[in-house]
Formats: structure tokens, sequence, C-alpha cells
């Protein structure tokens, strides 16, 4: 049980960490400044867990899942201090390189190492317990932020979370009957190492190009440089995986409906979401300029509240619910979003907390319909597979989504009125208009 505590503890930190960051990060660039540099404190720790997950989580079956535990936990810690101690942008977006590394090779471990601590008659429990902890860490973390920001600093916000870790860390590492390391030794012509770089490079190219696009409004010579990376890196990658024995990426899964729609989905929601979560302590910008007492952990909040009981409740009726259900989510999204800009538009803060929760409300709707219709659509064997596949998209789709919206928007200093906001609004809808149009074909 000590174990456990950790595990759940660890994801707990790592889980506020996202949030929190969110919430404080115009305070952040006030004080060491680097606006442009503002996306990349995202999209840097989902490119580097993007990095990770794919052979370190394979690596983990074969070699034992504690040893590769500790390690993640380990590299993310020192990322943790580093960001507190962090004096400028480029040193922060260092830092969560490394927490993303960390988090990249512990997250998918977690839950099989619950699974080890665990007869099956407990499993069940243990891991609605994980699922319930990881809510839980979205909703408090809008109100920790602003505390933590406002009274102690933002530097508190990693020191605190690296007091959890440590203690997460010291739990497990000290359990003898935990998981235990593997002593086969690593038999690399075994793994899909090729496939995990050609992944890795495809995910930066794609990344940075978004980036370079949104900021420009164009392509330009080191946009179409970029542009040919991700199509060779594609091309390798796809030529990889259909002839590794063992590839790190199924695309034998793309030749289902039901996948390969659950899959795209699982892209276009990560980068809706954490597209969402760096837009909207931004529009409090906006309302505070207009003379409205804002407080970004309350909006951070009410969206994070909607996406759980989202959540929750369509996990719970799903079986009753019919086919067309996530489109029509998909389509009730495109008028959410509209309203949400209408919202900020007319200076209507009541109205925007409205269609703030309920886009969280129908997010976390579209979230659990792709869970459940993906999980129920393979073999027992392909389940965890087929869950870092959707982790992966998530991930990926986060790094883009934010590198856009950020991207098209000015510099926080320079942010005046709600016309600056109409491109990332607009691109907003769009990704929605996207999710509609696959779950519809």
């Amino acid at each position: 049980m000590l174990t456990f505590i950790g595990i759940i503890l660890g994801m707990f930190g790592i889980g506020i960490m996202q949030l929190v960051l969110a919430t404080a990060m115009p305070f952040i660039v006030t004080e060491i400044g680097g606006d442009y540099l503002y996306s990349w404190v995202f999209s840097s720790y989902m490119l580097a867990s993007l990095l990770t997950i794919p052979i370190f989580s394979k690596m983990a079956d074969l070699y034992g899942r504690k040893k590769f535990y500790l390690l993640g936990m380990s590299i993310f810690a020192v990322g943790t201090l580093y960001g507190g101690l962090a004096p400028s942008m480029e040193h922060l977006i260092v830092a969560r390189v490394l927490q993303g590394l960390g988090a990249g090779m512990m997250t998918p471990v977690s839950i099989a190492l619950i699974s080890d601590l665990f007869p099956p008659e407990k499993r069940g429990r243990m891991i609605g317990m994980f699922s319930f902890v990881q809510l839980l860490a979205n909703l408090v973390s809008p109100i920790l932020s602003s505390v933590i920001t406002k009274q102690l600093g933002w530097h508190w916000i990693f020191f605190i979370t690296l007091f959890m870790v440590a203690i997460a860390l010291l739990l497990v590492a000290l359990d003898k009957s935990a998981s235990q390391s593997s002593s086969q030794p690593v038999n690399w012509l075994n793994l899909d190492l090729l496939g995990g770089l050609m992944f890795g490079l495809f995910c930066v190219f794609l990344v940075s190009l978004s980036d370079s696009v949104s900021n420009l409004g164009r392509l330009n010579l080191s946009g179409i440089l970029l542009l040919v990376g991700v199509v060779i890196t594609g091309m390798v990658l796809v030529w990889n995986e259909t002839r590794h024995h063992d590839p790190i990426l199924k695309l034998s899964f793309f030749q289902t409906k039901v996948l390969r729609q659950s899959i795209i989905s699982s892209l276009i929601a990560g980068g809706i979401m954490y597209g969402l979560i760096t837009l909207l302590p931004l529009c409090n910008t906006i309302f505070k300029q207009q003379g409205f007492e804002v407080d970004e952990s309350r909006v951070l909040m009410i969206f994070m509240i909607g996406t759980t009981v989202g959540l929750l409740i369509t996990s719970g009726i799903m079986a009753k619910l019919k086919a067309s259900f996530p489109i029509v989510l998909w389509a009730v999204s495109i008028l959410g979003a509209g309203g949400l800009y209408l919202a900020v538009s007319a200076s209507n803060f009541i109205l925007f907390q409205i269609f703030t929760s309920f886009l969280g409300l129908v997010l976390g709707g579209i979230s659990a319909t792709l869970l459940i219709n993906s999980q129920n659509a393979v073999s027992n064997e392909d389940r965890t597979v087929l869950s870092g596949l959707v982790q992966l998209g998530r991930y990926l789709g986060a790094a883009v989504g934010v590198t856009i919206l950020t991207g098209i928007l000015p510099e926080i200093s320079q942010i005046q009125n709600v016309t600056q906001f109409l491109g990332a609004f607009g691109m907003l809808i769009g990704m929605y208009v996207l999710g509609l149009v696959n779950q519809s074909i």
C-alpha cells in the first residue's frame, strides 16, 4: 500500500504541474520575460514525453518496470528542481524538457506497476483510485496555482512538486515487493529503435513547422525545410513500422474504422484541451483591462470541473448511448467555441464562464467515447498498445495545438482587444470541425 501511495503521489505531482503552470504563466512571463517562447513551455514537455513513451514503455515490459519508473521519476525530479531555479524562459524550457523525458518514462508504467502490486480482485478498485487521483489533480490545480503564485511566488510551484515527487520516489524505491528489475540484459537489436527515432524526429519537425507557420503566417525557407523533414521522417516511419516484427506504432489499428477515428480524435482532442488550457488564462487579460475582477484559477477550475463531470457521466451511460452520440458532441462543440468568442467580444464574463464549463463538459464526453469505443474494439492483448497509441496521439495533438494557438496570438504585453483573439478562436473552431469530419467518415 505504501508503494501504491508513492505511485499515485508521484502521478498527482505530475498531473498538477501542467495546469498549475498554465495558470501561472502570465505571472512568470512578466517576471522573467520570453513572451515569444510562451508556447514552448508546454510543447517542449509534450515533445520530450513523445520521445520516451514508445521506446521506454516497451523496455519496461521487457527489462523491469520498477527500474524505469524510478529512472523516469529521478529525471522528472531533476527537471523540477531546475525549473524552480530557472532565471530565464530558456532555462525554464530546458527544465520542462527534462520533466517531459521523465514523465514519458514513468507514466505508461504506473498502471502496470499497480497491476503487479495487487491481485485481480483488488486491481480494478486500485486503478479506479488511481484515475480518481488524476481527476482530483485536474480540479485542485487551478486553486493551488493561484495560492502558490500570489502568496509564495511561482518558483514554489516547482519546489512543492519536487517535495511530492521526492516522497513518491522514496516510497517506491524502498519497497522490495514491487515489480523488480529484470536481470535480463537489454537486447537492443530487438527494439524498434529506428521507429522510435523517426517518430521523435517526426514530432519535432511537425511542432516546429506549426510554430513557424503560425508565427509568420506563411512558409519561408526554414518552414519548407521543416515540411520536407515531416514528409521524409513520416515516410521512413511508415516503411519501418510495416516491416518491423515488433513495431512501437501498430499501423494495423488504422485499418479499423473505430480505432482510426479514436486515434485521430485523440490527436484533435489533445490539441483542443491543452490549447484551451493555454488560451483561457490569456482571455482573462481582456476582462482585466475592462475592469473585471478575474481570477485565472477560477476559469481553469470551471473548465476542468466540466471536463471531469463530462468524462464521468459519459463513461457511466455509454452503453445506453447511440452510435451517433460522438457526432453530436463534436457538432455542439463548434457552437460552444463560437459562443465563447462572442462572450469575450461582449465583455460578458458570466457568459464566458458558462461556455467554458460547457466546452469542458463536452470535451470530457468526447474523451470518454474515444477511449471506451477503442478499448471495446480490440482484443485484450492489444489494449495496452492501443492505450499507449491514444496517449501518444493526445500528446502530439497537444504539442501542435498549443504551438498553433499561442503562435497566432500577440505577446501578452501587446494584447489590447478581443479582435487579436480572432485567429486563435478560428483555429479552435477549425479543430472542432475537423473532429466532426473525422467522426462522420
